[in-house]
């Protein structure tokens, strides 16, 4: 078998893994979802096209801004951020408090928050917190990390504590707008779709 090095082999695998992660940041870039991260392993090896992608689909839009955190053998975590969206969110009493307890700043602001964020995602531990910028209920994120009071009730997307009617309408809400991003995929193509953000 043998391995294509052109530039439209190359864009075309690319471009579908762009399409996936347009269609995965479909609540963020609509702002029902404050954030996402996604992980690219170190052995992947498509690795560095697959970030040189990112760079060129995510650069031009105007509506969300990403972080990339290299781990070094681990690969790379890009942290993708809808700031209006995330700023709407953290106005949120329960989460700031919470997040406060964690050491994050006492004056509460998207931008010194995920610069917290970012590093503490640069270090040996996975800030489990990071489900608040992720735009889970708080009451969830609570319970993962062993705080809450409440039982597990179940695994969707996250571990879900407590009453589920407002992780599953908030869960549903995510799945109603990747779906939307692939249908505008679909009809519009990459490029376009990219554009309109």
């Amino acid at each position: 078998m043998t391995c294509c090095n052109s530039y439209y082999c190359k864009n075309k695998i690319n471009s579908s893994y762009i399409k996936w992660l347009i269609e995965l940041l479909g609540p963020v870039l609509i702002g029902s979802k404050p954030s996402e991260i996604i992980s690219i392993p170190a052995h992947d090896v498509n690795k560095d096209n697959k970030f040189e992608e990112i760079n060129k689909y995510f650069s031009k839009c105007k509506k969300i801004d990403f972080i990339s955190i290299d781990k070094n053998n681990k690969g790379l975590k890009i942290l993708f951020i809808n700031k209006y969206s995330l700023e709407k969110h953290l106005k949120c009493k329960k989460s700031q408090n919470f997040l406060k307890f964690l050491g994050y700043p006492e004056k509460v602001s998207a931008d010194s928050y995920i610069k917290h964020l970012v590093k503490k995602l640069e270090g040996d531990t996975f800030p489990d917190e990071i489900g608040v910028f992720l735009g889970y209920p708080i009451k969830d994120v609570v319970g993962f990390m062993g705080y809450g009071k409440n039982a597990c009730y179940n695994t969707k997307y996250w571990r879900v504590y407590g009453d589920p009617k407002p992780s599953e309408e908030l869960y549903t809400k995510f799945l109603f707008h990747r779906e939307k991003m692939r249908e505008l995929l679909t009809n519009r193509g990459i490029d376009r779709v990219i554009n309109l953000f």
